[in-house]
């Protein structure tokens, strides 16, 4: 491992390289506004170097977009008065001892019960576990009220799988596959059907090309501010 400092403008960026079996160089930028780039063992420094320089002006415009979001918040603690989000808005979390262990949505609180309300895991466990059954419960229900549409259109009907997931929304596979991150339920409506509508739209065009987002915009004339919007769900 080591670290190439690269200058692109008024702006230095510092790229930890990590060299290993792999056939090419790949850039990854995070939301910590780290930047790390994993290259083939054979790869001499100043190659890798003139790779992340063709690069450069996208680690730039990617830094940009992870600068609006920072500082980044504190993972969450599952402790009464922390802040989670459903559907878009925020509920606090309140913990109280039970004996039955539950997680119920009152008012502008998530009101959780466990017989040991102290035991950070199992507040974790359960509040993730709720949040699990009520994703699956609303994404299927959302999914059921557009893909009529996609079916009409020569669509076949997809497989659906949900997951939690912490870099993605969702995905489509070649074979018609649709995945769904679980943690879309602490997004706004319009943004999980955002989501939903932009995984259909790949069971009749695979690819980001012109058909694509041709479609998209068809169905979905403001999915740009959709999209915008979903960039500042805090998970």
């Amino acid at each position: 491992m080591h670290k190439i400092h690269l200058q692109y403008g008024r702006k230095e960026f510092v790229v930890t390289v990590v060299t290993g079996d792999r056939k090419r160089l790949s850039v990854t930028v995070h939301p910590d506004l780290r930047i790390t780039a994993k290259a083939p063992a054979g790869y001499e420094p100043e190659v890798i170097r003139k790779r992340l320089e063709k690069r450069a002006s996208w680690i730039a415009r990617q830094l940009e977009f992870f600068e609006r979001f920072q500082p980044l918040p504190t993972e969450r603690r599952f402790v009464s008065g922390e802040t989670h989000y459903y559907l878009g808005r925020q509920y606090r979390l309140r913990i109280r001892p039970g004996k039955i262990a539950r997680v119920r949505l009152i008012g502008r609180f998530f009101e959780m019960e466990l017989p040991d309300p102290e035991n950070r895991e199992k507040t974790k466990t359960l509040m993730l576990k709720w949040y699990t059954v009520h994703a699956k419960d609303l994404l299927s229900r959302r999914l059921a009220r557009y893909e009529p549409t996609f079916v009409r259109m020569g669509a076949a009907l997809p497989e659906v799988r949900y997951r939690r997931m912490k870099k993605r929304w969702g995905s489509c596979s070649g074979k018609g596959v649709i995945m769904l991150n679980t943690e879309l339920v602490k997004a706004p409506i319009y943004c999980i059907d955002y989501v939903i509508i932009h995984e259909l739209c790949h069971l009749l065009y695979p690819h980001h090309d012109r058909k694509f987002y041709r479609l998209l915009e068809r169905i979905l004339p403001n999915w740009k501010n959709r999209k915008k919007r979903l960039e500042k769900v805090v998970i």
